[in-house]
C-alpha cells in the first residue's frame, strides 16, 4: 500500500510526463498551423502537400526523406522551444525538469516516425495495425488536401481543442 508521500510523488511523476505530452504536441501544432501553413504559397504547402495529396498520392512506395522528416535544424528548434519549461521546473527538482524534456523529445521523435510512416507504402511493423496509428494516419490524410484542417500529427487533441479539425 502506498502512502501519502508515494501517492503525491507519483500522482507530480504523472502529471509531469502529460505536461510534456501537452506541451510538446501543442508546439507541435502551432508550428504546423502557423509556421508551416500561413498560405498556399508557402514551400511547405506547395512541395510536400503536392507530392502527397491526400487523395491520389498520399502513400508512396519510395519517399524522399527530405520532404517527409523535420531536418535537423527543425528538431533543434524544437527542443529550444520545450527548454524554457524544462528549465522552470529543473529549477524545482532536476529528476522532474530533465523526464520534462525527455518526454518533449519522445514526442517529437513519436511524431516524426508517424509521419514518415504515414505516407510510406508496405509497412510491416505491429503498430501500424494499431487504432490509433490508423485514426492518426487518417486525420493527416485528410489534412493533405484540406491543408487548413487537422494540424496535428502524433495527436489531434488540439485540433479538437482549436476546432481545426475536419472528418470526411
Amino acid at each position: 500500500m502506498y502512502g501519502i508521500r508515494e501517492l503525491s510523488g507519483l500522482i507530480i511523476l504523472v502529471m509531469t510526463i502529460m505536461s510534456g505530452l501537452l506541451y510538446s504536441s501543442l508546439i507541435e501544432y502551432c508550428l504546423h498551423r502557423f509556421l508551416l501553413h500561413n498560405s498556399y504559397e508557402q514551400e511547405h504547402v506547395k512541395v510536400h502537400h503536392k507530392v502527397f495529396h491526400g487523395i491520389d498520392s498520399y502513400e508512396l512506395e519510395v519517399i524522399d526523406k527530405e520532404t517527409v522528416l523535420s531536418s535537423f535544424g527543425e528538431i533543434l528548434r524544437n527542443i529550444v522551444l520545450y527548454l524554457p519549461l524544462a528549465i522552470a521546473i529543473f529549477m524545482k527538482s532536476r529528476f522532474l525538469g530533465i523526464l520534462f524534456l525527455i518526454v518533449c523529445i519522445i514526442y517529437n521523435l513519436w511524431e516524426e516516425f508517424v509521419h514518415y510512416y504515414f505516407h510510406k507504402k508496405n509497412k510491416q511493423l505491429f503498430v501500424f495495425k494499431l487504432k490509433l496509428f490508423k485514426k492518426l494516419k487518417e486525420h493527416h490524410r485528410i489534412h493533405h488536401y484540406m491543408y487548413r484542417y487537422n494540424f496535428g500529427i502524433g495527436t489531434s487533441l488540439w485540433d479538437v481543442i482549436f476546432r481545426t479539425i475536419k472528418k470526411v
